[in-house]
């Protein structure tokens, strides 16, 4: 009975999985819709969302945001931040905020080893509009 359950089980799962895919199947995942559209609103990100030092006193809709990713290795400290801070810039972006501050890029811990020989880095910052 109980190996009767399992496999009624797996065979509900699997046609629920396979009732989830699309007509339209895309040969290159780059040439994908979705993620052209996506790589699209990141670049949009990255070019209208500001880092400044410090919130400005008129900065309106301050709220904290925070990043993180399995990075490269430790030789890639820039590459690293730099894909944390695009990820924050993403971030604000997606909350209509045009600002960025006190953005604080680090190494995480990862005690249960999820990065399997990469290193975590994580960032954290203020987004916020300003008045214009």
């Amino acid at each position: 009975m109980l190996q009767q359950t399992r496999y009624a089980l797996i065979f509900t799962v699997f046609g629920l999985a396979s009732g989830c895919v699309t007509d339209q199947q895309v040969s290159n995942p780059l040439e994908d819709p979705a993620y052209k559209t996506a790589l699209e609103q990141q670049k949009q990100a990255v070019r209208s969302v500001t880092v400044y030092k410090a919130v400005p006193g008129d900065a309106i809709g301050v709220r904290p945001i925070m990043a993180a990713a399995c990075g490269g290795d430790s030789t890639m400290k820039e590459a690293n931040e730099d894909y944390i801070l695009q990820g924050l810039k993403l971030k604000a972006y997606k909350l209509a905020a045009d600002g960025i501050a006190e953005v604080n890029i680090r190494e995480l811990p990862d005690p249960s080893g999820h990065c399997q020989g990469n290193v975590p880095v994580g960032g954290t910052a203020k987004a916020f509009t300003v008045r214009h």
